[in-house]
């Protein structure tokens, strides 16, 4: 009878230690908002190496994205790719877009952009009707061999 009886006390205060220390690990909302305050920050004092400049045109049964990208910093950037996505504005709130296409197939790789030196781009998407189905779109200049494979500079296209 003894155990029966321990079985129970031993499994709630195995509960209550396990929520004593894990109210001690996990940090607080305001942690996380700190936190991601400050890799904003840290992010946005970096300044810009790109400018991107995008223009989406559009028939029933092919899109057209062109535009530049200059190279605003002082050295060679060098190991660079322009890609992009298309996006649908799902309607929801909360999480709205849901990725239809990253156009890996169609990545534009450049060796190197010397400073002041801007480069034309052009994305021909066939068989999508941008505007009946209310698909956005996104250019981005990435450094994919950069070991957090960081985006330099995104656009949004609408």
């Amino acid at each position: 009878m003894k155990t029966k009886r321990l079985i129970p006390l031993l499994l709630l205060f195995a509960f209550l230690i396990t929520c004593f220390f894990i109210s001690f690990a996990a940090p607080r909302a305001t942690d996380y908002e700190a936190t991601l305050k400050a890799k904003i920050e840290s992010e946005l004092s970096k300044g810009a190496k790109i400018v991107i400049t995008a223009s989406r045109s559009s028939s029933s049964t092919t899109t057209t994205i062109s535009g530049t990208i200059t190279n605003v910093s002082t050295s060679t950037l060098s190991d660079l790719v322009i890609n992009g996505m298309t996006l649908k504005n799902r309607g929801e709130t909360g999480f709205n877009y849901s990725v239809l296409d990253i156009f890996d197939e169609d990545k534009i790789p450049l060796d190197t952009l010397a400073p002041d030196a801007t480069l034309n781009y052009t994305f021909t998407l066939e068989g999508i009707n941008w505007v009946a189905n209310g698909i956005h779109g996104v250019i981005f200049v990435q450094a994919p061999k950069s070991t957090d494979k960081e985006v330099l500079q995104a656009i949004y296209v609408e």
